[in-house]
């Protein structure tokens, strides 16, 4: 019987190995028919089982494996994962895996995740091998996706004690590109790869630095090596994907997105990448309902009610998501709730949006109840249903044609209008009034390339008899004054105006100006919202198009899309032209 049970056991851990799990989970199976009690086959049909997601047959192997063999650390790691995806409570299980098997990060994410003695772990860890690289990488690992700022300098001393392994090198690289410092990640990326010439990984995590870099074509080659290399590598089709995508080569991203997708059929963010490449070719009844695995999504607890399908009759409660740019993006779907409402197909709506939006929302859809974002989300009032705004796409805009029903959401106070029109009337001695916004206020790693500075703006702010007035809501003092000595061009800050939470006075001025240019930035949201006239520019059409000519969200937008190889102050010499050529149109 002994050689019975090696030779199975044997047959057992070949299948594993390739990753036939079904054959694997029968083999073990076999053994445990000669030999029931037998430790090893009981642990490792409970792996198994765990990672074929049939969780609760997994628990009693796993229980069974470590009565059996109480010193099998990875037992204990496998049956803390088992249990944490079954919402049990995993803890102690997880300790008692890192106590016998230190470096079990697996058991270190459990406890990682619950922050339930992840700092005691660590250090223990850690004063049990302070001169260990393994240790600190291990560390590294445990805090990546928590903390990256902290894990980024556990990798740093692990690299000063193994500053020869390259892999050491690739998990500092990724958490680098996390904490947004990309040129960091792409030099440790080459590093690595003069240990790793031909590593699949090593050269995705490159291309992913590469992409932040707006350095395409590195990244092209980059994912192309590595698919051939290794064709089960999610990142490397991911990344290729997003690099067809930052191309708008939408169809060739969706092809790449799909095989990532075929290697990772469950992970969120492959999912939502998908999503947007599907979207942004005009696939809607493709892309919709994976949008629902959308970053903004996750994490946002909802009441205790049934999620709204589009059933007639309820009281609904709309959940907002992350950013005022989505908000002001998703609050195009508003009108619709207020048609069903007058039509009666719904019985009440609350919508749930930025503080700073509620006056402009109820002024042009007061039949709808308003309320400030909370969080968590109590079902305190008379609802029967709830939604998150963003998942409204998928009930309301099945396809391109159910946009031209769609009315702006925001109406600003005609009051406040009118003492606009009356400033700029003295400004602007009748010239065009344009306000400008020329970047995010999020300026940091990358996002620096995705946006102009004022000095690439010559061309728009040269135009001749233009009054140009400032949107951007973050301090750009120094910005303007840098503007005025380099250039003697002015634009003007509008006077008492708090541009960053009076959304009401932002709204009012923009009505009361010709045109808005904007970076693709809330600035411009708000713009489209309103229904005002804007010229909006970007690296690429993006999702958000769906695939047309002009944003179905915001037909009054004009957009100008620069390519990567495009220096800005070029892209801005056609933003400038496509200005005049709307102010000419208005005339």
């Amino acid at each position: 019987m002994t050689v019975a049970v090696t030779t199975a056991l044997s047959a057992g851990l070949h299948a594993h190995r390739l990753g036939d799990l079904n054959k694997a989970i029968a083999v073990y199976g076999a053994v445990l028919d000669l030999a029931p009690d037998h430790p090893t086959a009981r642990h490792l049909r409970g792996f198994a089982l765990l990672q074929s997601g049939r969780i609760a047959d997994a628990r009693l192997d796993l229980q069974a494996a470590v009565r059996a063999a109480p010193t099998n650390g990875n037992a204990w790691m496998h049956l803390s994962v088992c249990l944490d995806r079954l919402g049990q409570s995993a803890t102690q299980t997880a300790r008692r895996a890192v106590l016998l098997q230190p470096g079990g990060q697996e058991a270190l994410d459990v406890l990682v995740r619950h922050r339930s003695g992840e700092d005691r772990a660590l250090r223990w860890l850690l004063a049990l091998a302070p001169g260990d690289a393994t240790v600190w990488r291990r560390a590294g690992l445990a805090r990546a996706r928590r903390t990256p700022a902290f894990a980024a300098t556990d990798f740093r001393r692990a690299l000063c004690l193994a500053p020869a392994d390259p892999w050491i090198g690739l998990d500092l690289a990724e958490v680098e590109r996390r904490i947004l410092r990309p040129e960091t990640a792409l030099m440790l990326a080459d590093r690595a790869l003069v240990v790793l010439p031909a590593d699949p990984r090593a050269l995705a995590d490159r291309a992913a630095s590469a992409i932040e870099l707006d350095a395409v074509s590195p990244a092209l080659a980059d994912t192309h090596r590595a698919a051939l290399l290794d064709p089960a590598h999610t990142a490397a089709w991911g990344n290729r994907a997003e690099t067809l995508y930052r191309l708008a080569r939408y169809e060739a991203a969706v092809t790449c997105g799909s095989r990532a997708r075929v290697t990772a059929p469950t992970d969120p963010e492959v999912l939502a990448n998908l999503a947007a490449y599907r979207l942004a070719t005009g696939d809607l009844a493709g892309g919709w309902p994976i949008f629902r695995n959308r970053p903004a999504r996750r994490g946002i607890p909802g009441p205790d009610l049934p999620r709204w399908s589009g059933e007639a009759g309820v009281r609904l409660l709309v959940l907002t998501e992350q950013g005022l740019g989505d908000e002001l993006l998703f609050s195009t779907l508003w009108s619709d709730l207020d048609r069903q409402l007058a039509q009666g197909r719904l019985a009440a709506v609350t919508v749930e949006a930025d503080e700073r939006l509620i006056p402009l929302g109820a002024r042009a859809l007061p039949r709808l109840a308003w309320r400030r974002r909370l969080r968590p989300n109590p079902a305190d009032g008379p609802f029967t249903h709830w939604c998150l705004a963003g998942d409204l796409m998928e009930l309301l805009r099945p396809d391109i044609a159910s946009f031209a029903a769609a009315k702006p959401g925001l109406a600003p106070d005609p009051n406040r209008v009118a003492e606009w029109h009356g400033w700029l009337d003295r400004e602007t001695r009748r010239r065009p009034a344009i306000g400008l916004c020329w970047r995010s206020g999020s300026r940091a790693g990358h996002r620096r390339r995705h946006y102009p500075t004022l000095g690439d703006c010559a061309a728009l702010l040269s135009l001749t008899n233009r009054f140009f007035v400032v949107l951007q809501y973050d301090d750009c003092r120094s910005d303007l004054e840098g503007l005025a000595l380099g250039t003697g061009t002015e634009i003007v800050l509008p006077p008492d105006l708090d541009r960053h939470d009076d959304q009401e006075g932002v709204a009012a001025l923009m009505a009361a100006l010709d045109l808005v240019v904007s970076a693709d930035t809330a600035v411009l949201a708000l713009a489209g919202a309103l229904g005002v006239p804007a010229v909006g520019f970007s690296l690429h059409p993006g999702w958000v198009a769906l695939g047309q000519g002009r944003q179905p969200w915001f037909p009054r937008i004009e957009r100008v899309f620069r390519p990567p190889d495009m220096p800005w102050p070029e892209a801005m010499s056609e933003v400038a032209r496509t200005v005049e050529r709307v102010l000419s149109d208005r005339t």
